[in-house]
């Protein structure tokens, strides 16, 4: 079961110090939407992962079209879960494995990763966004979590790690602002 803040909040407070940061796959669910709705994806140059905190990484095709209410979404994570993959027949739209959140940027690319967090140097996000376009196979990193920041090992694993905004942001507002600006970097065709 995924544990929601809005349906298990007593069960969470029961966790302690571990229930920290969890019980909103609303967040996740946002930015997903965002990101598999942007033309940046449409394009094919967009890939999504979610890292769990339990060394999950679920890998999202870019044509699936998720489930746009959370309760919904909710429930195919909790299927993605049994299953590892999902539907159950047919081209997977969602994969589910073990990995560590290192494995998977070394894959990905080691070299240009950059860390979008409220403690990171100020720097807005088009000019973390033209530095992105030159690289290779750039990665971002968005917090998906309500509280914190991200942990000490995953800062080290960041080649750059900036603040957009002088006020802290949403995870969603982050995601929408980062491929807009990286589109507007690399010349998305609007017309």
């Amino acid at each position: 079961m995924i544990l929601d803040q809005s349906y298990h909040h007593s069960a969470i407070l029961r966790l302690g110090k571990s229930g920290i940061g969890r019980g909103r796959p609303d967040i996740v669910h946002f930015c997903l939407l965002l990101a598999l709705g942007a033309p940046l994806n449409s394009d094919n140059q967009l890939t999504c992962f979610v890292h769990s905190r339990d060394d999950h990484v679920i890998t999202i095709d870019p044509r699936a079209r998720l489930p746009r209410n959370t309760d919904r979404f909710t429930a195919l994570i909790e299927q993605l879960y049994q299953t590892s993959v999902v539907p159950s027949t047919g081209p997977p739209l969602m994969k589910l494995r073990r990995e560590s959140l290192k494995d998977l940027l070394n894959k990905i690319s080691p070299d240009s990763i950059v860390a979008l967090t409220s403690v990171g140097s100020p720097k807005p996000m088009e000019v973390v966004a033209a530095g992105l376009q030159e690289a290779k196979r750039p990665v971002l990193l968005v917090g998906g979590f309500p509280v914190g920041h991200f942990s000490d090992q995953t800062m080290k694993m960041a080649s750059g790690k900036f603040r957009i905004d002088r006020r802290r942001l949403e995870a969603w507002t982050v995601v929408g602002r980062a491929i807009y600006d990286y589109e507007k970097a690399i010349g998305t065709e609007r017309f």
